[in-house]
């Protein structure tokens, strides 16, 4: 009987370990969401230069364009290493003139 008892208990330790293991954290990768609101409200208001984009969203992943074009990526996904939802998957695109930021666009890649 006490066999039982140990069998049944080992158990019960496992399936707590296994539902505590797929619980739903959230991942962020690329620029954070605050830094990109921030850009946004922004960039049509005052003359971002090319450092002042820096300071806020970092440097970019991509130049392209004679470095007129710069890219970025935003991602939320949530679950574990196993079970991943994405939540957004977005790239962002500044188009810059004369080094003063012009165009933002976001493209949702989901």
């Amino acid at each position: 009987m006490n066999i039982l008892k140990i069998v049944r208990s080992f158990y019960l330790i496992l399936a707590t370990f296994l539902l505590i293991s797929c619980s739903k954290d959230l991942h962020f990768s690329g620029i954070s969401e605050k830094s990109l609101n921030l850009l946004n409200d922004n960039y049509l208001s005052q003359d971002l230069t090319k450092s002042d984009v820096i300071e806020i969203l970092g440097t970019p992943l991509v130049t392209e364009n004679s470095e007129s074009l710069w890219i970025y990526r935003i991602e939320k996904e949530q679950g574990n290493a196993t079970l991943k939802k994405t939540i957004y998957n977005k790239t962002l695109k500044l188009y810059f003139e004369d080094n003063i930021l012009r165009s933002v666009e976001e493209i949702n890649l989901n």
